[in-house]
């Protein structure tokens, strides 16, 4: 049996008194409402979409609406895309590699103890069935395998803002982590062409992502060497310093702190992957920090 890492957050880890700062969420939309087209309304593009690194933090972005908003406004920004594709922190395997479920199927709720309302929400976007197929073209045939997987929080946290009508075909990717940093970059360019077929590729994960850090309590203040960490990735991003990133845990400032486990880090390079094939620009979306200690620095390329 191939070796898996669904990445499940514990509620525990956090501060349960710092959910959303007091913010009254807004559930409309979110828990059981939003319902799939039975075929994708949008028509091809034959515009090249982005390629885009989206910080997806704590499952509770999927619920509180000032959390989301940035990913709303990003999501009706960009060009409509045909098809998603997302590799995500959450779902990492040795080969083959695997793809999500292409029928409907209920979303993965990889985490414990946080409030009911995040367990009731719903993403029933279509399954990509024409995106598996062509992802399997790109890929060596032996290399991947579909399965029965629904979406999980690191996929449709961030899209019930993104997308929430729920219309696009939704494929995730698991992501090949014993490859290493370079293998992933690789794996990016491989799945680049998508890019000119209408596909937005996704990768969700943390630039910093420091959860040993939550045992010590939410510090007041982002601390220097999670700043740091930040600032360094930013500039290797916007100086497109490819090298720079894969050899992060020789590079990067204070990696073990901010990056106990490299799970988080590593959907950055396979987005990095996909837009060194047409030498995408990047620019920064958003750049904050959540709970004072993960960055939600999020990048689109184009």
């Amino acid at each position: 049996m191939p070796a898996e890492n669904t990445g499940r957050v514990d509620r525990r880890t956090f501060n349960a008194g710092l959910v959303v700062g007091g913010t009254t969420l807004t559930m409309e939309g979110l828990c059981g409402t939003a319902v799939a087209a039975e075929t994708s309304p949008v028509a091809a593009n034959d515009q090249r979409l982005p390629t885009i690194f989206v910080a997806h933090g704590s499952p509770e972005l999927a619920v509180d609406p000032v959390r989301g908003a940035p990913f709303a406004q990003w999501g009706q920004a960009m060009p409509a895309p045909k098809a998603i594709m997302v590799v995500s922190a959450h779902w990492e395997k040795t080969r083959p590699v695997m793809l999500s479920s292409t029928d409907p199927k209920e979303l993965v709720y990889d985490f414990g103890g946080f409030p009911r309302p995040l367990y009731e929400v719903r993403y029933d976007a279509p399954g990509a069935k024409d995106l598996a197929t062509r992802v399997e073209s790109l890929l060596p045939q032996s290399s991947v395998m579909r399965s029965e997987r629904g979406l999980d929080h690191g996929a449709w946290t961030p899209l019930v803002h993104m997308y929430p009508k729920a219309e696009i075909p939704v494929l995730q990717v698991s992501m090949p982590s014993a490859e290493g940093p370079r293998g992933l970059f690789e794996f990016g360019r491989a799945l680049a062409p998508l890019r000119d077929e209408g596909v937005l590729i996704i990768g969700s994960g943390n630039i910093t992502h420091p959860m040993l850090e939550l045992r010590r309590g939410l510090p007041r203040e982002t601390p220097t060497w999670a700043g740091d960490f930040d600032a360094w990735a930013a500039a290797a991003v916007e100086a497109k310093n490819y090298g720079e990133l894969i050899n992060y845990a020789a590079k990067g400032p204070d990696v073990r702190r901010n990056h106990p486990t490299p799970d988080h880090f590593l959907p950055l390079l396979v987005v990095a992957g996909v837009a060194s094939v047409q030498d995408a620009k990047p620019k920064f979306v958003l750049e904050e920090f959540e709970y004072n200690l993960f960055s939600r620095r999020s990048i689109e390329f184009v």
